[in-house]
C-alpha cells in the first residue's frame, strides 16, 4: 500500500458554486499538479461537484463533526446568512487527515506551487499563517478588541485562506470557546460568523500564527481582486505592478472574489475565463468572452445606479423600515 503525503490542501464547494470550483480546479492543477487535494463538502448539494473527482484527482473528506460544527455556527448565527453554520465544516480540518495543510475556498484561484507556503509552517515555526486582514470584518469596537490589541492580537484575519497543521484545535475545544464567545456575541462581527470565530479562538488559545507575506517576504499581502495594481505574468508566475506601492513586483499567489457575484462586472473576469475555460474549445471562449462584453454593457447602467451614494442610503432606509 502507497503512504499518502501528509501536507496538502482542503477546499470547500457545492453545486452552487460549480462554476467557481472549475476554475478553481483548474487553477489549482495547474500549479500545484501532484498537490493532495480534499474537499470538505459545504453541504449534501454536490452531486455535479462530486463527478470532477477523477477529472481533478481529489479526495472528499466526510465527518461525523460536521453536524456539531454546524451547530456551533447556527448558535452565532443572527439571521444574516441562512447557510453560514455550513461555513463551520471546515474545522474538521484540524482533526481530518493532513499532518500541515492550507485550506481554501472555492471562489478564487490559485497562481502558484502552494507548497512552498504550507512547509513554512513548520519551517519558520508559526502554527497558523493566514492572508487578508479586515478587523472590523471580526471584531466590533469595544473592551475585548481594545485588549486583544494591547496584546499584539486581533489581526482580524480572513477565513477563507490559511495554513496550519492537525491537532492545533479539537472539537471539544471548539464547543469550550464556542461558549465563552457566545457570551460576548455583540462585540464580534454580526455577519461573518465563522470568521470572527477562528479569529477568537486563534487569539484566545492563543495560537501563534502570522501573515503569509510577512513571514515568507516577496508575496503580496492581500489576495483579494480589488487590490490596487495590474496583474501580469512573467516567466510563468504571476505579479502586481502597483509602482510606488507597497506590493510593487511581488508575486500573487492567491486571488479571491469573496463579496463578488459571478458575473460580466467582477473584476479580473478576463483571468477566472482563462481557467474556467481552460481544456475546452477556443471558440467557447471566444464566444464567452464576446458574451462577457455585452452583458457588462447591459449591466454597467444598472450597477452605476445600485452603488451611487444617494440611492444606496435611500434603498436602507427604505428596508429598514
Amino acid at each position: 500500500m502507497i503512504e499518502k503525503p501528509a501536507i496538502g490542501v482542503y477546499f470547500s464547494a457545492n453545486d452552487v458554486v460549480y462554476d467557481w470550483a472549475i476554475a478553481f480546479l483548474n487553477s489549482f492543477r495547474t500549479f500545484n499538479p501532484d498537490l493532495r487535494l480534499i474537499l470538505i463538502p459545504f453541504n449534501e448539494d454536490c452531486d455535479r461537484l462530486l463527478q470532477l473527482k477523477y477529472t481533478y484527482n481529489f479526495e472528499v473528506y466526510i465527518d461525523s463533526s460536521f453536524a456539531r460544527l454546524e451547530a456551533i455556527g447556527q448558535a452565532f448565527e443572527l439571521g444574516h446568512t441562512p447557510t453560514g453554520p455550513y461555513w463551520f465544516r471546515r474545522y474538521a480540518s484540524f482533526w481530518g487527515p493532513l499532518e500541515k495543510f492550507m485550506y481554501l475556498d472555492a471562489r478564487q484561484l490559485v497562481l502558484a506551487d502552494l507548497k512552498p507556503i504550507i512547509l513554512a509552517l513548520e519551517k519558520y515555526d508559526f502554527e497558523f499563517l493566514h492572508y487578508d486582514c479586515a478587523l472590523n470584518q471580526v471584531y466590533e469596537p469595544g473592551e475585548l478588541r481594545q485588549n486583544l490589541l494591547k496584546k499584539g492580537g486581533a489581526r482580524g484575519f480572513n477565513s477563507g485562506r490559511w495554513i496550519s497543521k492537525k491537532g492545533l484545535f479539537s472539537l471539544e475545544e471548539f464547543e469550550k470557546l464556542a461558549e465563552e464567545a457566545l457570551q460576548i456575541r455583540e462585540q464580534l462581527n454580526p455577519r461573518n460568523t465563522d470568521q470572527a470565530f477562528i479569529n477568537y479562538c486563534c487569539d484566545m488559545k492563543p495560537v501563534c500564527y502570522g501573515h503569509v507575506a510577512e513571514v515568507l517576504g516577496g508575496i503580496c499581502q492581500n489576495a483579494w481582486v480589488r487590490q490596487p495594481g495590474k496583474i501580469y505574468r512573467q516567466n510563468g508566475k504571476y505579479y502586481i505592478w502597483d509602482y510606488g506601492g507597497l506590493d510593487h513586483k511581488k508575486q500573487l499567489v492567491i486571488l479571491h472574489w469573496a463579496g463578488y457575484q459571478l458575473n460580466a462586472l467582477m473584476p479580473q473576469k478576463n483571468l477566472f475565463d482563462k481557467f474556467y475555460f481552460q481544456g475546452k474549445p477556443i471558440i467557447k471562449y471566444v464566444i464567452a468572452r464576446i458574451g462577457t462584453w455585452l452583458r457588462y454593457l447591459l449591466q454597467l447602467p444598472f450597477s452605476s445606479i445600485r452603488t451611487n451614494q444617494f440611492v444606496n442610503n435611500l434603498y436602507h432606509k427604505i428596508i429598514k423600515y
